[in-house]
Parts: C-alpha cells; sequence; structure tokens
C-alpha cells in the first residue's frame, strides 16, 4: 500500500511516496501534475497527505483531485489535509502573536514555480472540498491533535488547521 505525500516541496518524508510538480526543485519519488490523471492503481493507497498543497490548485480542481483520490484509496484509506487557517492567522496578528506574515498566508511564499496560494484557506473550506468530493467522516483537528505518524513538516505555527476523513468502503 502506498501513502503518498502530495505537494511535497522542501518537505521529503521518508517512507512517503513524495510527489511533486515536475518544476519544483526538490527531491521527490515522482513527478505528478495533479491536475491531470493519477498514475496510482485503484485500491492501492492507504493514506493520502496533502500539506499545504491545495490552496495553491483552483477550488474547483481541488475538488476534482480530492474525487479521483477515492478510487485509489484502500478500504479504509485516509486523509488529511493541514494548510493555513486565514482566520486564526488573522486573529494570531491582531494580538501581535502571529511569526509570519498575513501576505505569505495569503498569496504564498513564491519560492518555487507553484508556490503561489489560488484561495484563502480557511478549515470551513477544507470540510467543504472533502464533502463536495465525496469522503466522509469528516473532522477540524488544531494541528497539535494531528498524530505524530502522519509527515506534518511543523506541527509549531498554530496559524494551521488540519481536516482529516476517510474514504469509506472501497
Amino acid at each position: 500500500m502506498l501513502r503518498l505525500n502530495l505537494g511535497a516541496g522542501d518537505r521529503y518524508a521518508a517512507g512517503w511516496w513524495n510527489v511533486d510538480r515536475a518544476d519544483c526543485p526538490h527531491p521527490k519519488d515522482a513527478a505528478v501534475d495533479l491536475t491531470g490523471e493519477l498514475p496510482w492503481r485503484p485500491r492501492s493507497v492507504s493514506h493520502v497527505y496533502a500539506g499545504h498543497v491545495l490552496e495553491h490548485l483552483p477550488v474547483d480542481v481541488c475538488v476534482q483531485l480530492l474525487g479521483r483520490l477515492l478510487p485509489l484509496m484502500a478500504r479504509g484509506g485516509q486523509i488529511m489535509v493541514v494548510g493555513p487557517d486565514l482566520g486564526r492567522a488573522q486573529t494570531m496578528a491582531d494580538v501581535g502573536t502571529l511569526d509570519v506574515t498575513m501576505e505569505s498566508l495569503r498569496c504564498g511564499a513564491h519560492r518555487w514555480p507553484g508556490d503561489e496560494h489560488q484561495w484563502e484557506c480557511t478549515p470551513t473550506i477544507l470540510v467543504a472540498m472533502l464533502e463536495e468530493a465525496g469522503w466522509h467522516d469528516i473532522v477540524e483537528m488544531g494541528i497539535g491533535q494531528v498524530p505524530a505518524w502522519w509527515p506534518v513538516a511543523d506541527r509549531g505555527p498554530q496559524w494551521q488547521c488540519a481536516v482529516h476523513a476517510l474514504a469509506g468502503a472501497s
């Protein structure tokens, strides 16, 4: 069974199949265009980690991607989506505890091609995307609640949100 780390960027995770765009300058196990056909066999994926990747794609493309992942998932398959929570970040900025700029959270860091944000991420939007795509048992959680075996690159920033879901029976 595969465990996919989609949009790995500069966060290569040992024990996971690290995937990113061909023009991303960082090590990866596979170059995959997440807007196109996915190369994995049906029911061959047990876990998908999408850490700070969905906000880099248009909303409709995200929903399509999440839907195209479902047939690939094995029985009991899980997804964990992590992204910036713009609402929480704004609250932190208002009280002076935000450790990054709101601009970078809204727009992306622009470190390499594709590192721009296409929409402002919130847990409400992530939940809605997963629901629309057909995932179930969707649970929003704080970044500190994400089990340690998920390859979250940095668990410190409290401006992050995490949403977990199950694929259902295959």
